[in-house]
């Protein structure tokens, strides 16, 4: 919506042809069993939650299918060189979710209801998932066609979820909902850093720089109680860019906030005050009792204890002692937590950290 759409996209287009040639016969020793153990997760992970047609099943939500689980299918197909995979996932997501006069996608699948897309508002951590995707298997692949769908997405995503709000650039959730004239509601763990990163070189780059630095203040400022960790939805005033936990949504740090950190590492952007807050929260509770989530205002925490998954984002963030003790993606039964444990696994690896690298250069933003 805002700055001028980039004119000359050579430097995305050039870099399969300069350094991005992937081969696992060129990779040393560690790194081959590291793709080992990585396809055999796929494996595991495919047989679990994948359909033959080719959509991702969430079978803690009545085997529904949401754009955030394709976009997550489609990363860890593109991750284990499955291009089968890769391109079934792609196909039902475009055939089935695909909006009309648009590069973006509604965000959910409901198998048991007619029709079975009810809501044809978009999830932007959703679209960002998709297009992160399809840029590194367009890089990685050789695929120019990849590249074309990757930059359409991101494109779409600056028209029409890009806003600036009190002089700082925000990223909404979803087209519709989470504006109003006086307050704007953000989730940031949508802000996916690793696919903004690598719009910078598919679209506008001053807007989607603009949005990484003003995401990042917002992560920074944005945080809350005893643990200051930020929520999983938080609210910016429109006049004064004051901002404060969205009050129609519980004042937690859950599900949704679990992922910021993880995105973070993955970007090379999770160090000091943040890294030591996030590190004190994961590290503060006795082995196996990290809670599901924990109330920011209260300091109340779940009943029950995360699922593996969450200890695996804390592994791979390097928080405390948990590198070594990361659960097993076959550890899980739930597909949100098993997705935690694959993106876990990625980030430990620094899966596409040339590629991001290429696209921006660390330590710019």
């Amino acid at each position: 919506m805002y700055g001028k759409q980039a004119s000359d996209h050579s430097q995305g287009m050039s870099l399969s042809r300069r350094t991005l040639l992937w081969s696992a016969a060129a990779l040393p020793l560690c790194a081959q069993k590291g793709m080992a153990q990585a396809v055999d997760d796929w494996t595991w992970y495919a047989s679990h939650f994948l359909r033959d047609d080719g959509r991702i099943i969430d079978n803690g939500n009545g085997s529904q299918s949401h754009t955030e689980g394709q976009g997550y299918g489609m990363l860890f197909a593109q991750a284990s060189d499955d291009k089968q995979a890769f391109e079934k996932i792609f196909s039902w997501t475009e055939n089935n979710l695909k909006l009309p006069d648009s590069a973006l996608h509604a965000w959910h699948y409901l198998p048991d209801t007619s029709p079975h897309v009810p809501d044809s508002n978009n999830a932007t951590d959703g679209d960002l998932l998709i297009a992160l995707a399809l840029a590194f298997a367009g890089y990685r692949w050789q695929k120019s066609e990849y590249l074309k769908a990757a930059r359409a997405i991101y494109k779409d995503v600056r028209k029409k979820l890009v806003l600036k709000i009190a002089g700082k650039r925000v990223l909404l959730p979803g087209c519709v909902g989470f504006s109003t004239p006086d307050a704007v509601t953000v989730n940031l763990s949508y802000y996916v850093m690793p696919s903004l990163i690598l719009a910078t070189g598919l679209d506008n780059a001053e807007v989607w720089r603009g949005l990484i630095k003003d995401g990042l203040t917002l992560i920074r400022n944005g945080r809350f109680g005893r643990w200051k960790l930020p929520p999983d939805w938080l609210q910016m005033s429109s006049h004064t860019g004051e901002l404060s936990i969205a009050p129609q949504f519980p004042p937690r740090f859950s599900y949704d906030a679990v992922r910021v950190p993880l995105y973070l590492a993955w970007a090379g952007q999770l160090g000091g005050d943040l890294m030591a807050g996030f590190e004190n929260y994961w590290t503060a509770w006795p082995t196996g009792g990290l809670p599901a989530w924990v109330d920011l205002k209260t300091g109340e925490r779940s009943a029950y204890n995360a699922p593996p998954g969450f200890y695996d984002i804390g592994g791979a963030c390097g928080f405390g002692n948990m590198a070594g003790a990361m659960p097993p993606v076959q550890s899980n039964e739930n597909y949100y937590s098993a997705s935690l444990a694959m993106l876990s696994g990625l980030v430990k690896r620094q899966f596409g950290a040339d590629i991001m690298a290429a696209q921006y250069g660390r330590g710019k933003w």
